[in-house]
């Protein structure tokens, strides 16, 4: 049983937060303020820290301090109403696992924890395998297909070398888990992992997050600013959708590379950094490299390690192990126990394109988790939008078969589940009738044949509104 302190100066925070960790199988303990905080982390063992930052007398980076000098440290979850790079910038370099700004969000939160505990409980064991409990997962990976294992195994291998990787894969597969498991299964484990969404940020404010500023660098600096890639010291940055960057921005990525030294904007001083880069894409970056689009130097300073990562088609076999996972997963933030997904489902789910992959995969079960109704996922609580594409992906296979093949008879893998297709026809005839009626839902059941009643939980059950 893992063993968690909250810290908060306000107690009501701190016995909520208690409340919403203690069912999921926790031990835990409450402190008032830093102080009290700091005495019972000098006298007792915890797998993990979560404190608010802004108290009276000791705040909470004088909690992380305390807590990094025990000999088996604790992880440490820092919580702030007042979020600011700056300040998650010095809770990384301070050694926090993570950073999370206020309001809450508690599943969030409790996913969060169960992360870094599993985490925890991985290096615990061995940092090249996977938790006992989830034999042939890895590094909170779920899969057990070959594709899956041969990434394992590559992993294990590469996070014992220095070396930069870059890790190739379609949106939705799961590279960052990827990278954190290169990471934590290093010896840079015990050092921040910092990561970053190159392709969020316009060129100015992502050299300003990546290298830092100096005072007066340009309008708006009215303070110094450490860059993420300081923060990373001793552990790794993960710099996601690096194909995004611009000309600007690769340049002083690749002199960082070759100097192993940032240097912040406005300044001409490098400092020196110890960090692992880890980057991924979801482009053909030797293509970009031909059409100009990308640095070839910098192409060949990323692509030291490759690691592909299988799309969810590559692995269909993971598909039913991954659905009852995101059920599980979703379950607990609504209910005592997870609802078993009906093998018509599991069927739906092994024979559907996913262009969106595993991403999609989980949006599909968290839906359908959320709708359904006693201890079963039936294909009506699938959304709508999935069982379209299901249908329409299930005709596009009946009429390329008898395009290519004559009249041969249809397998059973390309008969679109019955439960499946009339919800797909009911939902196209009830956007119909309120296209027809121009959205008055008293025509549109006159159309359809049933009572305004029945018309309105029908649409609350399809998610439409104003025939879409």
């Amino acid at each position: 049983m893992a063993n968690i302190l909250v810290v908060d100066d306000e107690p009501n925070i701190s016995e909520m937060l208690a409340r919403a960790l203690k069912p999921h199988g926790y031990k835990v303990d409450c402190a008032d303020g830093g102080l009290a905080a700091i005495e019972r982390i000098n006298k007792q063992d915890y797998d993990l820290v979560i404190t608010d930052v802004i108290m009276p007398h000791a705040d909470g980076f004088a909690v992380l301090d305390a807590a990094t000098r025990r000999p088996a440290p604790p992880d440490v979850i820092i919580i702030t109403g007042l979020g600011t790079i700056d300040s998650a910038v010095e809770a990384m370099k301070r050694g926090s696992a993570e950073y999370i700004t206020k309001p809450l969000d508690i599943p969030k939160l409790t996913e969060t924890v169960r992360n870094i505990l599993r985490a925890r409980k991985q290096r615990a064991n061995s940092p090249a395998e996977p938790d006992g409990a989830d034999a042939g997962d890895f590094a909170g990976m779920v899969g057990r297909s070959s594709p899956m294992k041969r990434l394992y195994e590559l992993i294990k291998h590469v996070a014992q070398t220095t070396s930069t990787v870059i890790i190739y894969g379609e949106n939705g597969t799961g590279k960052e888990l990827v990278a954190r498991a290169v990471h934590t299964n290093s010896q840079r484990r015990e050092g921040p992992f910092v990561a970053v969404g190159c392709g969020s940020l316009v060129e100015t404010l992502l050299e300003s997050e990546l290298f830092g500023h100096v005072k007066g660098a340009f309008t708006g600096a009215i303070d110094d600013k450490t860059g993420l890639f300081e923060a990373a010291n001793g552990g790794t940055i993960f710099l996601d959708e690096i194909a995004e960057t611009t000309a600007g921005v690769q340049r002083k990525l690749l002199r960082t590379l070759q100097e192993r030294a940032v240097r912040p904007l406005g300044s001409t001083a490098p400092r020196k950094i110890d960090v692992r880069l880890v980057s991924a894409t979801n482009r053909d970056l030797p293509k970009l490299v031909a059409q100009n689009k990308f640095r070839q130097d910098l192409y060949y300073r990323l692509n030291v390690v490759p690691i592909p990562v299988p799309t969810l088609s590559e692995r269909r076999e993971d598909i039913p192990r991954l659905a009852e996972h995101f059920a599980q997963k979703y379950a607990r933030r609504t209910q005592e126990h997870s609802p078993k997904i009906s093998q018509t489902v599991l069927a739906m789910l092994a024979k559907a394109d996913w262009p969106g992959n595993v991403r999609q995969l989980e949006n599909v079960i968290e839906c359908a988790v959320t709708f359904a109704e006693g201890d079963e996922v039936r294909p009506e609580h699938l959304p709508p939008d999935f069982i379209e594409s299901f249908a329409l992906t299930g005709d596009a296979r009946h009429k390329t078969a008898a395009e290519t093949s004559g009249a041969q008879p249809l397998r059973a893998a390309d008969i679109t589940p019955l439960g499946a297709a009339i919800r797909y026809l009911e939902r196209q005839m009830l956007s119909k009738a309120l296209d027809a009626s121009n959205g008055n839902r008293e025509q549109a059941a006159n159309m359809l044949g049933i009572d305004r009643a029945t018309l309105y939980r029908k649409l609350k059950a399809h998610r439409l509104t104003n025939g879409r």
